[in-house]
């Protein structure tokens, strides 16, 4: 099989390099006139998005959507996921410095952390990325970044649970030869340097090249070894993008990027189980302690991190594509094949204990512990084949078929140091391991079909059909095992929209998502060895406006979520594991609006902002935190005041408030050819609640950022700072049994603490050609 998907490999980086070269032999300038709804959002500052697998300006489409132009992602400083969530929203996201990237879409958020499949689906020029690993674009050439929020299983497939999100890339354009550069100096040591450039090869071709290189040492300081920590010793990314117009009426595009990752060691703190003052009690080896940490988390201020043994997320990923368009008279056909690859490891310790090494646990081992993700390896072969009907028509269809063939190896091992090792000098032995290999196969045919009622009325249905084969080899402690379970199910979508005006439409969505299930490595020869698919419905309606001749637009939706069978953690009876089960019900109530504003031509504002309540239904009961309560058939814990059933709290990991504020001013002229710009973008975020129990707050998220610059002629120099106002937020935080504390059985956790990046300064210098 590894042979078979390294030729695959292989044929399609052949096919893009003998594409190029083929392109570029006699090749002469060639100049043509930009056509279509593309060509009117640059003339006309029209945001167009293809969220529905065809372009369509953003006020047109009955769905909520946030969009960003490249432009507007370099003013605000969007370049990461965790940078689109504060400006978005219903945005949330966590991570640990690149690994395990988790998306929150409408406070529909990801209850098995470590899950290799994700709940908002990440793709670039509509191909699908199946690792939560490394997803950092701000390399790539991006035109926009589209966030496509609700189910939309029906047209894009897969693990968009609760919605998409569509990083598109700059396309080249044949009748121009162009480039842009921008070199970055900032504080913490980061150097960046990035840039594309557009070469017309000969009449209807053109390539595309782009890359990039970043070094940044992070914000946070290692007290154990005076390094800082949450940054990257190297980032790098390398790609190009081949557009061909075979005739008038068929044209070929070929794409491919390959990004590398060196991530330093992330940022943690592992808060002292003596600290914990809630949950239940327990006595362990004489010493009494409760088992959970209640209230809101402290900021961390001192980090004792073995960054000589562990290291941060390392590896690398590419992507591969090639779409042939053809445009008929009566309908127009699309064909894309695509690949994907990438492959990751990363070793962090998570006790940050100095002495931990000197302590002895048991079998000659230490209580430094370690995380090691050994083998976070994924492959993705893709093919689909639509034709669709032509703009414009009262009529529209689109009918469609999908295969694909995918892999995802996921080993988590946890590490315990042997007693007195000093730091890097031995890799710490495995204590447990456990994951394995998921293969799937998947096939698919969805459709469309949308009738115009009357010139202002009109109704559309969505409908995907989905079989899917797992195989599942497993590793670790479950080295051996095997297992194979298919699903089968619809995903529809229904959607009303109505113009009274050309400047306003009044929708109305209902939409099926669907996320299949998987496998327990560490519950093999049970019956809690698979688990279920877990579905939403969830039921939408809004309003887009456009006002003074489009100079203010104003979005809001209200929504319902209803959340059957959730794949959440559930305790085994009779044993100290909790495994991933379907595990009872939610749902989400919310509200979101956004709003923009250019009341003169030199000063625009934005607003948006979301008002959720996402909460487990009555009868839920959190295997996370059984063990905390003192719910294992084995446990030691002499007194509790807790209870895993969670019926009626907040789903874990989500935000039920955020807002974000954006100004930007435009000085022209300041002299002759120079002009200058000021721009702030402040946004908040209401704390989250790291488990189930709704006892312990991560803290609210407030960041300002603020750029200034001045452009003259085909040059900009700008300064920019990120949490400018120096917020001292937590990022993320994690609560696991504590191993070394006889946890599960004694009922003692600790929590692992994330915090955010500090205040950065630095300047931009970009020049166009």
């Amino acid at each position: 099989m590894k042979f078979q998907f390294a030729s695959r490999a292989q044929a399609l980086r052949t096919v893009l390099l003998c594409g190029a070269m083929a392109a570029a032999i006699g090749a002469t300038p060639a100049f043509a006139q930009p056509a279509g709804p593309a060509a009117e959002a640059e003339e006309g500052n029209v945001i167009v998005v293809t969220s529905r697998k065809r372009e369509e300006r953003l006020q047109d489409v009955p769905l909520s959507i946030t969009a960003y132009s490249g432009e507007e992602m370099r003013a605000k400083g969007i370049a990461s996921l965790s940078d689109l969530a504060a400006q978005t929203p219903g945005l949330a996201f966590q991570d640990v410095n690149g690994a395990y990237a988790a998306p929150v879409l409408r406070g529909v958020a990801q209850i098995d952390q470590t899950g290799p499949q994700g709940n908002v689906g990440i793709f670039i020029d509509g191909v699908y990325l199946n690792n939560r690993s490394a997803l950092a674009f701000d390399q790539y050439d991006l035109e926009r970044i589209e966030v496509v929020k609700g189910p939309q299983s029906a047209l894009y497939g897969r693990n968009t649970f609760a919605g998409a999100i569509n990083y598109i890339t700059a396309a080249p354009k044949p009748d121009e030869f162009s480039g842009r550069a921008t070199f970055t100096l900032g504080t913490f040591d980061r150097h960046e340097a990035k840039g594309s450039i557009n070469i017309p090869l000969m009449k209807g071709v053109a390539l595309r090249v782009f890359g990039g290189y970043s070094e940044f040492d992070g914000t946070i300081k290692n007290d154990l070894s005076g390094k800082y920590l949450d940054g990257w010793k190297d980032r790098w990314s390398a790609g190009g993008a081949l557009t061909a117009e075979i005739t008038d009426t068929l044209t070929l595009d070929l794409f491919g990027v390959r990004s590398e990752t060196a991530n330093d060691h992330p940022a943690l703190y592992s808060m002292p189980t003596t600290l914990n003052n809630c949950g239940a009690t327990t006595v362990v080896r004489g010493q009494q302690l409760n088992t959970y940490f209640c209230g809101k988390l402290p900021y961390p201020t001192n980090f004792q991190l073995d960054d000589k043994t562990g290291y941060g997320l390392t590896g690398s990923n590419e992507v591969y594509y090639g779409k042939l368009n053809y445009s008929g008279d009566a309908l127009d056909l699309t064909a894309v094949v695509s690949y994907t690859t990438a492959e990751f490891g990363l070793l962090v310790d998570t006790t940050g204990d100095p002495n931990a090494v000197n302590v002895p646990n048991f079998g000659g081992l230490s209580r430094q512990l370690y995380t090691n993700a050994a083998t976070d390896r994924s492959t993705d072969w893709n093919y689909d084949v639509r034709a669709s009907s032509k703009p414009g028509e009262r009529l529209s269809w689109m009918l469609g078929m999908n295969y694909y063939d995918s892999l995802v190896s996921d080993i988590l091992e946890l590490n315990f140091q042997r007693v007195g090792v000093e730091p890097g000098t031995t890799p710490p032995p495995a204590f447990s391991t456990r994951g394995g290999t998921l293969k799937t196969k998947g096939h698919a045919l969805y459709g469309m079909l949308g009738y115009e009622l009357t010139p202002q009325f009109n109704v559309q249905a969505e409908l995907r059909y989905t079989i899917d084969d797992q195989d599942f080899i497993g590793g670790g402690s479950a080295a051996g095992a095997t297992g194979r379970q298919t699903f089968k199910y619809l995903t529809p979508r229904f959607s009303v929209n109505w113009k009274p005006v050309d400047e306003v439409l009044v929708y109305a969505t209902v939409a099926r998502g669907v996320k299949t299930g998987g496998f327990n490595a560490n519950a093999v020869n049970t019956d809690y060895f698979t688990y279920g698919s877990e579905s939403n419905w969830t039921y939408e309606a809004g309003v887009k406006t456009t006002w003074l001749g489009g100079a203010l637009v104003a979005n809001a939706g209200v929504f319902y979520v209803d959340w059957k069978d959730i794949n959440a953690q559930q305790q085994l009876p009779f044993s100290t594991l909790a495994v991933v089960g379907n595990n009872g019900d939610a749902e989400v109530k919310g509200i979101e609006a956004q709003i923009a504003f250019n009341p003169t031509r030199t000063l625009s504002l934005t607003a948006g902002g979301a008002l959720l309540d996402p909460k487990y239904k009555s009868g839920v009961m959190d295997g996370e935190v059984s063990y905390i309560c003192g719910e294992l058939v084995n446990s030691t814990v002499t007194s509790s005041n807790c209870t895993s059933n969670v019926g009626g709290n907040q789903i874990a990991r989500t935000s039920d408030k955020q807002f974000a504020l954006g100004a930007a001013w435009t000085v022209p002229d300041i002299v002759d050819g120079l002009d200058g710009y000021v721009r702030t973008d402040y946004s908040w975020q209401a704390g989250k609640y790291s488990t189930g129990l709704n006892l312990q707050d991560q803290g609210s998220i407030s960041l300002l950022n603020a750029r200034a610059g001045l452009k003259f002629g085909n040059y900009e120099l700008a300064i920019w700072a990120k949490n400018l106002l120096q917020d001292e937020y937590i990022s993320r935080a994690t609560v696991v049994s504590s191993t070394a504390d006889l946890g599960p059985t004694s009922g003692v956790s600790y929590t692992r603490i994330y915090p955010g990046e500090r205040r950065t300064i630095g300047a931009d210098l970009s020049v166009r050609f």
